[in-house]
């Protein structure tokens, strides 16, 4: 009687359960599927940030190389600068040592 019992569960419950067994399987395919569409789309976004940095880091290159052409050219500049101060300051100290020289002589 016992051994009818599990038989007849065992009927009735083995085609519930296998059933529930492809029920999980068919939820488990949706979900990887959706995983996978999920994956896909991260990637797009990934390769957008790539090239949205790579363009960023193209502009930044340019803006230092544009820097550094300015500061040479600054720098060019301001050593002009003081070589042209420097030689009009030694010729405005060679006109004072002059006068200077020439009051000394009328002083003296």
């Amino acid at each position: 009687m016992i051994e009818a019992m599990k038989e007849a569960l065992q009927a009735i419950l083995a085609p519930q359960i296998e059933a529930l067994r492809g029920d999980m399987r068919a939820l488990e395919a949706k979900l990887e599927a959706r995983i996978d569409v999920l994956a896909g789309r991260i990637d797009g976004l990934d390769d957008k940030i790539d090239a949205i940095d790579a363009k960023w880091m193209a502009r930044f290159d340019a803006i230092d190389m544009k820097m550094e052409s300015s500061r040479r050219e600054f720098s060019a500049e301001v050593r002009r600068i003081e070589e042209t101060l420097s030689a009009d300051f030694v010729r405005f100290e060679k006109v004072c040592d002059l006068h200077i020289s020439i009051l000394e002589k009328k002083t003296t």
